[in-house]
């Protein structure tokens, strides 16, 4: 992700379950910029109480439970389980305009980043990792199609409208899931899908994408879960990635085909490994996200455009991270003090996460670097990380005790 997005959490447990699976029924009323939704949330969790604070925002209008005691009140929802083991419980509800939602103003549709608590009920913590089965139904005279995480799985029309099934199979945190809806062309190269206003074919874009991923994939060490990747470009401004999709501004196309601007392709192909597959503890890692993200971006322009180019790179992070210094905006890269995701994003994960990338690659070699980058990354595969990880794996690259130089640069 790009750039910044206030973030307001609609459901979040004071006693976390467990969840292991979302299946999520969505109808968008688009006069009213409303979602009509229906959820089924199957989760793990010991006898005795949970809670999840409700705000303003998505409304829930029917409420059951396989087993135990379900109460609803105006800002909370509590459950409390006779036994331990496997429960579902199933919600009604209603989301109206919030962040996390963005409804386009000049095109039908919207789309959601970075948020799924403003369209479902989820807990958002990054520690929590689930599947998701997401139907999305639209009325099949408006010329729309809808885009979302995973694998497109299923498509049909009936009374009810177009129907659009999407299965993220693989567990993936939950800020990770998003979608959009609104008028858009489908076009597939192989393992790559590409959504656009157009029909044309985009070989261009395809064929950078398809070189980028194969970049990344030879430096990360090892494949992703799901090698199928989806790009879609919307009608306003949007960088956001997904399980297996990223939502893109819509003149970025042409800026990648005609510009040669493959920064932003990169970077959000980069989080397929490191945010999606390899994804973070908490929110005080956020750089391992970010930071990796912008500097295997510059990686692949020095691939792509020459040393020189990746250079430029560095030195552009050098002046903004200068910038920030001189705005008071300066942290240590883990830092504690951001508990969730409002706080946490922001250039510091970005900018001084890329630069110290950087510093680590110049102080071990290309050599070593690139060794621990792999073993990083294809050691942690499928599993949640801090950066005590990261320097357990670039020490054991290396051979080198990397105690100090981690913390001068990542903790304090």
């Amino acid at each position: 992700m790009r750039s910044a997005i206030l973030l307001m959490l609609i459901l979040v447990p004071t006693a976390r379950a467990q969840v292991t699976h979302y299946t999520v029924r969505l109808t968008p009323d688009l006069d009213h910029h409303l979602l009509l939704g229906e959820e089924t949330i199957e989760f793990h969790h010991d006898a005795g109480d949970i809670e999840w604070q409700k705000q303003s925002g998505l409304q829930i209008t029917d409420t059951k439970l396989t087993d135990g005691e379900l109460s609803l009140a105006d800002q909370a929802l509590s459950i409390r389980l006779p036994r331990g083991g496997k429960h579902v419980v199933r919600f009604e509800y209603s989301a109206a305009p919030s962040r996390g939602i963005t409804w386009f103003t000049k095109e039908s549709g919207f789309d959601t980043a970075f948020n799924c608590a403003a369209w479902m009920v989820c807990d958002t913590s990054p520690a929590q990792r689930a599947t998701l089965t997401l139907e999305i139904i639209l009325p099949p005279v408006s010329g729309l199609s809808a885009v979302g995480p995973g694998r497109l799985k299923k498509e049909w029309r009936n009374k009810e409208g177009a129907h659009f099934l999407f299965e993220q199979s693989a567990p993936v945190q939950t800020y990770l899931f998003s979608f959009g809806v609104t008028k858009l062309s489908r076009s597939i190269d192989g393992q790559f899908v590409l959504y656009s206003a157009d029909s044309d074919e985009h070989k261009l874009a395809f064929t950078k994408t398809a070189d980028a991923y194969q970049f990344l994939h030879s430096k990360a060490g090892v494949d992703l879960a799901d090698c199928q990747y989806t790009q879609a470009f919307m009608p306003e401004p949007i960088g956001q990635e997904a399980g297996g999709l990223v939502l893109l501004p819509p003149n970025y196309l042409s800026n990648l085909e005609q510009k040669d601007d493959v920064l932003e392709m990169a970077h959000e192909l980069a989080h397929q490994w490191w945010g999606v597959l390899v994804g973070i503890r908490s929110w005080s890692d956020f750089w391992l996200n970010e930071g990796m993200a912008d500097f295997m971006s510059d990686a692949y322009v020095e691939h792509h455009q020459g040393r020189a180019a990746y250079d430029q790179q560095i030195t552009n992070a050098k002046k903004r991270m200068d910038t920030l210094r001189e705005q008071g905006k300066d942290r240590p890269l883990h830092w504690e003090g951001w508990k969730d995701s409002h706080e946490a994003l922001g250039q510091i994960p970005y900018v001084k996460g890329a630069l110290f990338l950087d510093r680590l690659r110049t102080e071990l070699g290309e050599e070593n670097f690139w060794r621990g980058i792999a073993l990083y990354t294809s050691r942690n595969a499928h599993n949640l990380v801090d950066s005590q990880d990261f320097e357990k794996a670039m020490e054991t690259a290396s051979g080198r005790d990397l105690k100090q130089l981690f913390d001068e640069a990542v903790y304090h």
